[in-house]
């Protein structure tokens, strides 16, 4: 049966304190003794308590052979953030504070000054791993955020999304014309080469404005601008829902002035009312 822990140093900062109990919790979970951390680290016992026992930052190194020793599994991103504080902690309290104080200052208790009493070793909270639970599941949530498949930002999606008008269009595939820097008689052979050929005029309307693509020849262009053949399904998309909104405005009901109507058709119902008029007037002859 192994020595209890000795309590931590008591001039132990909080999150060298943090570090050591998690590397004293790993050791006690895991069931190993220091003579057996020596023969798998490869470390002296003195070196691993010492490690474990607050009085000091212990190197990295050591650290990690600790934990990995005791749970082979672990990740190590939790503990070197838990050393890493620990070694912050302990440069901005400055060596000169566990050395003593210098010159002229009077000590109480013979020369080694009085006894810095010991850190009584807090007992993990019942029914939990405590700092080391804590540690593996940090760990294991980086290591799921390092591997989750990132989706880049595509401001090309976006601005298809945000379309409303032919001249939005328009003005996306001027830009995916600019980037691949290509002119039209290059588009055209491109084009013919790749897919269905598209030629120089109807490119041309596609980019002034004057109409939107037909799915052909969209495909056409796109694939010669050099956009990949899966990203062209959005701009299909883009252009169909543009379509759509073309042929509902135009079976939209029109308002007719009725100003307008007698204009256009002034020349007929002037000659209709001459003709009625020469109808009544017969009729009164006969009637007579």
């Amino acid at each position: 049966m192994s020595r209890p822990e000795k309590d931590i140093a008591a001039e132990a900062s909080e999150e060298l304190v943090a570090l050591v109990s998690a590397m004293r919790e790993t050791r006690r979970i895991a069931g190993v003794t220091y003579q057996e951390l020596s023969r798998r680290t490869h470390y002296s016992v003195a070196t691993l308590s010492t490690a474990a026992s607050g009085k000091g930052v212990p190197r990295w190194e050591t650290v990690k052979a600790f934990v990995t020793a005791c749970d082979p599994d672990t990740g190590l991103d939790g503990w070197n953030a838990l050393w890493q504080a620990a070694k912050d902690a302990g440069t901005a309290a400055g060596v000169s504070s566990a050395r003593g104080p210098r010159g002229g200052g009077t000590r109480k208790s013979g020369w080694m000054g009085p006894r810095a009493r010991s850190r009584p070793a807090e007992p993990p909270p019942a029914g939990s791993e405590s700092l080391v639970a804590l540690v593996r599941e940090a760990t294991r949530a980086g290591e799921r955020a390092l591997a989750a498949p990132r989706v880049p930002a595509d401001p090309m999606r976006a601005a298809l999304g945000l379309c409303t008008t032919p001249a939005d269009f328009t003005a996306l595939l001027q830009h995916v014309r600019e980037d691949a820097n290509l002119t039209l008689r290059e588009i055209t052979d491109r084009s013919t080469r790749l897919t269905s050929p598209i030629s120089k005029t109807a490119a041309a309307d596609m980019l002034s404005g004057k109409r939107l693509p037909s799915t052909e020849q969209l495909h056409a262009f796109l694939l010669a601008c050099e956009v990949p053949p899966e990203r062209t399904l959005m701009w299909h998309h883009a252009v169909t829902r543009l379509k759509i909104a073309q042929i509902r405005q135009l079976d939209a009901p029109l308002k007719v002035s009725p100003r307008l109507f007698l204009a256009d058709h002034q020349p007929w119902m002037t000659a209709g009312i001459a003709l009625l008029t020469v109808m009544i007037q017969v009729l009164q002859v006969f009637g007579r």
